[in-house]
């Protein structure tokens, strides 16, 4: 568990930003540059590496699904 935490709090630490429920008062707003990437980690031995990656293209069916209009539920 204490991997994992050690995981968390670097990725938190590198994202300069506050998104979703990840707020942090010393960089209170929305930074476009990251939500591009994926922070990803590594164990080498005994040291955890983090890097990012940039995200793959969401399938234009996906990017159609998001942009849809919400189907209003039917009342019997």
């Amino acid at each position: 568990m204490l991997i994992v935490s050690e995981v968390v709090a670097r990725c938190a630490l590198l994202r300069k930003e506050s998104r979703g429920a990840h707020a942090r008062i010393d960089y209170p707003n929305l930074d476009p540059t990251f939500g591009v990437v994926n922070s990803s980690s590594t164990l080498a031995g005994e040291e955890v590496r983090v890097t990012q990656t940039p995200l793959p293209a969401m399938p234009e069916e996906l990017r159609a699904l998001c942009a849809a209009e919400p189907v209003a539920s039917v009342k019997s």
